[in-house]
Order: structure tokens, then C-alpha cells, then sequence
């Protein structure tokens, strides 16, 4: 048998390495629907082909995310892929974001408000086309750089392990190569790539990394230093997972999930609750693991200053103490507990937010009524009930006229509660039952004809009480759901 020459020798093993990675991996199968990211570089161009070639039977959707930076070379970009995925009969789309609105939205810094849009971009063809993944060329060399940024960023063994095959939805099938072997599969196959000008400016830092640090630290200290990167990151990969097992089994016994939003496209709950007690027995590195875990829940990126900030919270704060986050999370110490909650939505704003959280209900008559993560319970009843539960009220239903009014009570509000001999500020009265400021939008007004009649799940007022000729009785409950 007549030997294949080097290079196409080379090629094929290429191409057995990849679908060996997908497969072996499980990154995608048979009949999946793939979102492949094409930027038109060298790497992105060889995914989509070597994707097309392992013949695994997936349909394949080539996406470029137009980001508008470079309108100089955008259209070769795009023709050029174009022109690929026709020969591949490969469907091709090229949605566009707006990254300078995201940079004024977040804050953000360019490269990072681009990156952010485009894996938006990128989801959102997932979502629409029914797709499984999102396959990405990330490559070996994009490893050790990134390893290195993440270093320089200051993150945690998570970070330094560096990019995972998968994650999510996101996929790196490239991911043990490197960049020459894809160009040099490119060239023996004839297939045009493009040069991003980008890559070349060192306005950030990853082309700083790339251009400048790595380069210097091979010739200056070791030559082997993009392989020791990698190494570490393997030890430290392995390491991980076992701590992972470790946080997942503490952040079960200490935290509290509770109700379910979009925020966008993704899911954010309405609040998360740790035991404050439990918490601070924990070891050092599994506190700031959970930590680290409730904010990404959250849909916050924290760095180290905001995982201390939230540790030395809960150790030194006082009750009702808070910290701020990043768009508009918020972090108070409750006695024992510490809630997480987005309280005027995810959006950056000044002060704790609570006052811009409302409740309005309108209750026609009795029933069971939802509202902002509790239940309000009325039952009119003929006789006298048996013995009430927390947080529940009877009143003299004779005296009460429907339709009820749950709200948020007004600057200045006055009732007089249970047995008091005058009329008092609701917000003092609050503050007298000790109800922490970040709780007191959990202790609303029931109004009846304009007149409070209650705090749910407090007091009543004093005048539509049970006495001694009460006929008919109204019973208030008032809990969490």
C-alpha cells in the first residue's frame, strides 16, 4: 500500500482527533442541532470544516455576530463565510449587537461588553433554531493565554483550571490544539481565512498577553511555560472538582433558594438565604466558594474585594446591616440570616431599594392570594375559630367592607394597634416590633374604605377588633410561599 504523504497524514489524524474529543466527550451527537461561532480567523474557519468533515450527522448553523468595530473588514468577512458554508451547504446567519450600548448599559470595558453581546448573540440562535450547543475555537495556545489573563486578574483555582471542554451550553471542540496545526490544515486544504486587525492592536489585554508577556516570559525564563500553564491548570482542574463536591454538599445544608425570574433571557431567583451561624463554622475556602456561587446565581461576576466585602458582612455586621453590588444586588444580615435580592430590579441604583419594591393587591372577596413570593390568606367565618397560627389575625369581619386593599403603607401612615391607647406612625411601629428595614416591605397594609386595618401578619388595628357581640370573624394569614 502506497504510504500517504506527511502532511495529509498529518491532516487526517487532525480530523480523528476532533471527532474522537466530541465523541468521547459527548460535546454533541447525532442529529443535535450545532451553533458554530465564525469570526472568519483561521481557527473559527477550521472548526466549521473539520466540524462538517467528522461526519457525526449534526446539523451544522454557522453564525457571525456582528459587532459593528470593524467596518473595514467586516463585509470580506463575511462573503468569505459565506461562500464556505455554500459550498458546505451550511445555513449561515449574521445578527448584529450594539456593544457601545452595552459598555454605557454595564460599565464594562470594551472587550468585555463585546464578548458579553456576542455570546447573547450566540445564545439567542441556540434558543431560536432549537440548538444544543454552541461550538466555539477555543484552541490550546487560547488556553495558556487565558490561564495567564486569569492569573493576572487575580482568580481563584476555578479560573486558573481555565477553559472546560464544556460549560453549559458553550462547547470547545479545539480545544487540545493548537493554532499552527489548524492553519497548517487550512493551507494544505486551500481554504481562505481572514486576519482580524484587532488581534494585532494592544488595546487589550489578551492581545497584550499574547503579543507581549508570553513571548517575553519564554525567551527570559522558561520555554516550557505555555505547557506548565497548561499543566497546572489540569492539577488544578481535578482539585476543583473535588472542592465543587465539597461546596455543593455545604451549600445545600446552609442555603435557601426561593422563586424564579428572568432577568433577560436568563433565570435569576427572587431571593437567596444563608444561615449565618452555619456559614461562619464553615472552612475559609468554603465560604468564599459559596459566596462565590450565590452571586453567579445571582447573575453577578464577583471578584475577591466583593466576596470579602459580603465574609466580613456576615462575621462583623450588625443586624440589618448591607452591602451593595453590582446591578442592584443587594446583601443584608437579618439575626441569623443573610438574604441576597435584586429589590427595584437588576439595574444599578443608589440606596437599599426597598422603597421601590410595591405591593397592590386587591382583594374582591375571600380567598387565597399570591404575591411577591408569599400567600395572603382571608376566610370569613361564622363562628369563633379555634386557635390561630403565626402570623395569622382575626378581626370583626362586621366592621370590614370588600373590596380589601394589600399595600405598601404611605410616608407618614398612621394606625392604632392592638391595645395601644393611641394612634402610632406605622414605620415606628415597625421599628418597635424589630422588623429590620430590609424586611419591613414584607409587612404590608391591609386597607379597608381607606382605613389600614392591619399590618399582615402583625397587628391589627384596635378598632376593628373581636369583642363580645362580634357575629362574624375575618381571619388573615400571612406566609412566606
Amino acid at each position: 500500500m502506497k504510504k500517504k504523504p506527511p502532511d495529509t497524514c498529518h491532516q487526517e489524524t487532525l480530523l480523528k482527533r476532533v471527532k474522537n474529543q466530541v465523541i468521547t466527550h459527548r460535546l454533541f451527537s447525532e442529529h443535535d442541532t450545532v451553533i458554530v461561532a465564525v469570526s472568519g480567523g483561521p481557527d473559527s474557519i477550521a472548526l466549521l470544516h473539520l466540524l462538517y468533515r467528522i461526519n457525526i450527522h449534526a446539523r451544522l448553523i454557522a453564525v457571525y455576530v456582528n459587532h459593528g468595530l470593524r467596518p473595514d473588514e467586516i463585509g470580506a468577512e463575511i462573503r468569505l463565510i459565506k461562500d464556505l458554508c455554500s459550498s458546505l451547504n451550511i445555513p449561515f446567519e449574521t445578527p448584529e449587537i450594539d456593544v457601545h450600548a452595552e459598555r454605557k448599559r454595564t460599565g464594562a470595558s470594551l472587550e468585555e461588553a463585546a464578548r458579553t453581546q456576542r455570546y447573547n448573540a450566540l445564545e439567542d440562535a441556540r434558543r431560536q433554531h432549537g440548538g444544543t450547543v454552541i461550538a466555539v475555537a477555543h484552541t490550546v495556545d487560547d488556553q495558556a493565554e487565558e490561564i495567564l489573563i486569569r492569573l493576572i486578574r487575580g482568580s481563584g483555582r476555578k479560573g486558573l483550571s481555565g477553559m472546560a471542554l464544556r460549560r453549559n451550553t458553550i462547547v470547545r471542540p479545539l480545544l487540545q490544539e493548537t493554532k499552527q496545526a489548524l492553519i497548517d490544515y487550512l493551507e494544505i486544504k486551500a481554504i481562505p481565512f481572514c486576519l482580524d486587525s484587532s488581534n494585532q492592536q494592544r488595546l487589550f489585554l489578551r492581545n497584550k498577553v499574547r503579543l507581549d508577556l508570553l513571548p517575553y516570559l519564554e525567551q527570559n525564563f522558561n520555554t516550557s511555560i505555555r505547557q506548565n500553564l497548561l499543566q497546572t491548570a489540569e492539577i488544578l482542574k481535578s482539585e476543583e472538582e473535588l472542592l465543587e463536591q465539597l461546596t455543593e454538599d455545604v451549600f445545600r445544608h446552609l442555603v435557601e433558594v426561593s422563586g424564579n425570574r428572568l432577568s433577560g433571557t436568563e433565570p435569576c431567583p427572587e431571593t437567596i438565604r444563608i444561615n449565618a451561624r452555619s456559614f461562619l463554622d464553615c472552612h475559609l475556602a468554603l465560604q468564599r466558594r459559596v459566596l462565590e456561587k450565590v452571586c453567579w446565581m445571582m447573575l453577578t461576576r464577583p471578584g475577591f474585594r466583593q466576596i470579602e466585602q459580603i465574609r466580613h458582612l456576615i462575621k462583623d455586621g450588625g443586624n440589618g446591616s448591607e452591602t451593595h453590588l453590582g446591578l442592584g444586588l443587594r446583601v443584608w444580615k437579618r439575626n441569623e440570616e443573610i438574604l441576597f435580592s435584586h429589590p427595584a430590579g437588576r439595574e444599578g441604583f443608589r440606596g437599599s431599594g426597598l422603597e421601590n419594591t410595591a405591593f397592590s393587591l386587591t382583594v374582591e372577596g375571600p380567598g387565597i392570594f399570591p404575591i411577591a413570593g408569599h400567600v395572603l390568606s382571608v376566610t370569613v367565618q361564622p363562628e369563633t375559630p379555634g386557635i390561630l397560627h403565626d402570623n395569622e389575625l382575626l378581626l370583626d369581619a362586621d366592621r370590614i367592607t370588600f373590596p380589601l386593599l394589600l399595600r405598601n403603607p404611605l410616608p407618614g401612615e398612621r394606625f392604632r394597634p392592638l391595645g395601644a391607647t393611641g394612634r402610632k406612625k406605622i414605620n415606628r411601629f415597625l421599628t418597635d416590633a424589630k422588623i429590620p428595614r430590609q424586611d419591613r416591605r414584607f409587612s404590608p397594609a391591609l386597607v379597608s374604605e381607606g382605613k389600614v386595618i392591619a399590618i399582615v401578619g402583625l397587628r391589627i388595628d384596635h378598632d376593628f377588633r373581636v369583642q363580645d357581640g362580634t357575629r362574624c370573624f375575618l381571619r388573615i394569614g400571612w406566609r412566606k410561599s
